[in-house]
């Protein structure tokens, strides 16, 4: 039997904080506002939407790296990923005053459904099987 030289070290649990500093710029607000049909109202819609499209940017990205993914942080992979970013930015925006089940609405009825991660998901290329 070999004793290594390693067996002499002591080892201790690491601890610290991690830190994100990494900042993805797939899209804009401008793409957001073209998506929607819409242009910001007032410095506080436009406020909003920039915070939407830098919470999708981040969110999307994360998620493609715990997938697997190595992306870089200035340019969509490919037109997929930048819509499904678009999506889910459009769809924070959307969300904007709502209850959580439906898109506020004027109308006696309910707005549409709120949108669904599976399509996001599925233009990101997330939540499938990877291949070696």
């Amino acid at each position: 039997l070999v004793k290594s030289n390693f067996d002499n070290y002591q080892r201790a649990s690491a601890t610290g904080t991690v830190t994100w500093t990494q900042s993805c710029t797939w899209t804009t607000v401008a793409a957001v506002q073209e998506f929607l049909g819409i242009a910001s109202a007032t410095a506080n819609d436009t406020a909003f939407l920039t915070t939407c499209v830098s919470a999708a940017n981040s969110w999307c990205f994360r998620r493609r790296v715990s997938a697997g993914y190595h992306d870089n942080l200035t340019s969509a992979p490919d037109a997929a990923v930048l819509l499904g970013t678009t999506l889910y930015a459009a769809g924070c925006y959307r969300e904007r005053g709502t209850t959580g089940d439906s898109y506020a609405s004027f109308g006696d009825m309910t707005g549409p459904p709120l949108m669904t991660l599976g399509r996001v998901n599925q233009l990101l290329g997330i939540k499938r099987s990877q291949c070696a």
